[in-house]
Formats: C-alpha cells, structure tokens, sequence
C-alpha cells in the first residue's frame, strides 16, 4: 500500500470509529403477536432454561449492557418483568397490524441512534450470537444489520439505525397501507450476517414446539 493509500485508510478508518463511538444502541423485544397459530401466548411458553420464553430472552439480552424496552400488548409481559432494571415495558396500542408497525412505534421515539430488534419466538437465541450481529452492524453503521440462516434472511433480528431513509421509508410504506417488512428491508441499505442457523429457529405452531423440545 502506498503512503497516500495508508494516510486515506486511516482517516476513513478515524471517522467510521467516530460515527460507531457517537452512536447509541438499545434492544426493542417484539412481543405482542396474538400467536394464533400457537393457540397459546409463545412468550409465556415455559423455557427449557428455566422462567419463560420472555424472561430467558431477556437474560440472554442484560449481559450485553444495553437499555432493553419490551414492546407489547399484554398486560402480563410487565408484571413478568418488573424486577428487571434495565427492561421498560412499552404497552402497544390498537390498531395492531404487524412488526413493521411495531418498529415504527419505538423507532423514532427513542434517543438512540441505533436499535438491536429481535422476535420473543427465538428461543434459542444466545448472548454471544447477538453480540456477534452488533459487532457486524459497527463495522457498517450506516446499513441495516440483518441476521441470515444460511439459507434465508431472518428480517425480525436485525441492528437498524434510526434517521434517514430508515425512518421516511418506513412511514412512507405504512402510510401506503403496505406492512411487509422485507419490503422495507428492500428498500433500505442493509447487509445480511450470516449466523448459526440452530439459533435461530422460529417456533409458531404447537408441532413446532414439538420439534424443538425433542
């Protein structure tokens, strides 16, 4: 590499260390689905680990260190929680009408510049894992950092930033009355991170659960 090559390396590198130090990060937990096709609240469901979908989710979550919020609809996920310092649960108001409407409830209300979101329905979800995705999204701060199986996005565990054109595209599309969230993603700069595919499974029907406890 020539001398000039070195000097511009370092200042990109400089100012790409600077926008990930001026940028913060906090974790959304989504929720507040209905789980019809559980027949029962999944993240109630009794965790092999011990506690309950939710509360094992969150234990993976505080090592990280970062402000977690909750977003639901049911009054129970904050009774579950309310000994955890660093949760706040956000009860979701009518209409409900998905995920993507969910991100666009606590994107922009919050003061971060960045938000690790993530489904209760991975159960397997693990601390290092997800240190793993946010460690991929500060080397492109400025892109979507979204989890991939191997064989398919994973679109709801994702490092999203906050701002421009994240959040104009995401009201533009709701406003169109369109709620697909890969039609966001679509739309928006973002890169896929390869993760273990085992920890990623998704759980939505009783043969589901089966499956995953055997």
């Amino acid at each position: 590499m020539r001398p000039l090559d070195n000097k511009l390396f370092s200042i990109v590198g400089t100012w790409r260390a600077d926008v990930v130090c001026r940028r913060q990060l906090s974790v959304c937990v989504f929720s507040g689905g209905n789980s019809r096709r559980m027949g029962q609240d999944k993240a109630l469901l009794t965790h092999p680990n011990g506690g309950v979908w939710l509360t094992a989710l969150v234990e993976q979550l505080c090592p990280l260190g970062l402000p977690i919020h909750v977003l639901t609809r049911h009054p129970s996920h904050g009774l579950l929680l309310k000994q955890q310092p660093l949760v706040t649960v956000i009860q979701e108001p009518p209409p409900w009408a998905g995920p993507l409407q969910a991100l666009a409830r606590v994107l922009p209300g919050l003061s971060a510049d960045a938000l690790l979101v993530l489904p209760v329905d991975m159960p397997c979800l693990r601390t290092a894992v997800l240190q793993q995705l946010i460690e991929a999204w500060r080397l492109r701060p400025d892109q979507v950092a979204v989890a991939h199986d191997g064989d398919r996005l994973q679109p709801l565990l994702a490092v999203i930033p906050t701002g421009a054109p994240f959040l104009p595209v995401l009201i533009e599309q709701l406003e169109a009355g369109r709620y697909r969230w890969l039609d966001w993603l679509s739309r928006v700069p973002h890169h896929p991170v390869e993760l273990p595919a085992a920890v990623m499974v998704n759980a939505n029907r009783p043969e589901d659960l089966a499956a995953l406890s055997s």
